[in-house]
């Protein structure tokens, strides 16, 4: 299970409150669980959850239900099959065509807390997100490219998303206040 802080510093930002507002609808977290080399996803918190690639579609994960995130067999193993061939068909430019490649499938899921993202506003402009990697897709990809940019993390505070409280949300508060 993913546990989230509820307190934190961020001496950069003058004003954190939608940060910790978001902290304060995360509690219950989100169960990762990895079954026959695919990747689920269960939301128990409060805060809305999106999933994704970067090129990909983004999908919100609804509140207690397991829900595929990543699919190794029938999605990126067809996709990077598929971009090997192109690879290998590519015999490098003749004639001065350009030959242009598959798209290299992403082993990475990204998840954002609370917001979406878009070509407007990309993951790393949202308060709270995680990276999920799936190591064999990974290690798949590493052998093939050997280089990836690295993340940088800036923040923007707009629309930020959560559902209503539920009983086991208070029941979750109660436990944490008997602490």
């Amino acid at each position: 299970q993913c546990h989230v802080p509820y307190q934190i510093c961020m001496p950069w930002c003058r004003d954190n409150t939608p940060t910790q507002t978001l902290l304060g609808t995360l509690t219950r977290g989100v169960i990762l669980q990895e079954d026959d080399g695919d990747i689920f996803a269960t939301r128990l918190c409060q805060c809305a959850v999106f999933f994704g690639d970067k090129r990909g579609v983004l999908t919100k994960l609804e509140r207690g239900q397991r829900v595929k995130i990543f699919d190794f067999k029938t999605r990126f193993l067809p996709l990077y099959f598929q971009h090997l061939q192109s690879q290998n068909n590519k015999g490098g430019a003749q004639g001065g065509v350009k030959v242009v490649l598959d798209p290299f499938p992403d082993p990475d899921v990204m998840l954002s807390f609370g917001q979406r993202w878009d070509d407007r506003r990309p993951i790393e402009n949202t308060l709270i997100w995680a990276k999920v990697i799936h190591m064999k897709s990974r290690q798949l990809t590493l052998d093939f490219t050997q280089l990836f940019p690295p993340e940088v993390l800036t923040v923007n505070e707009d629309c930020i998303q959560f559902s209503e409280s539920d009983p086991y949300d208070r029941l979750a508060d109660a436990f944490s206040l008997a602490l």
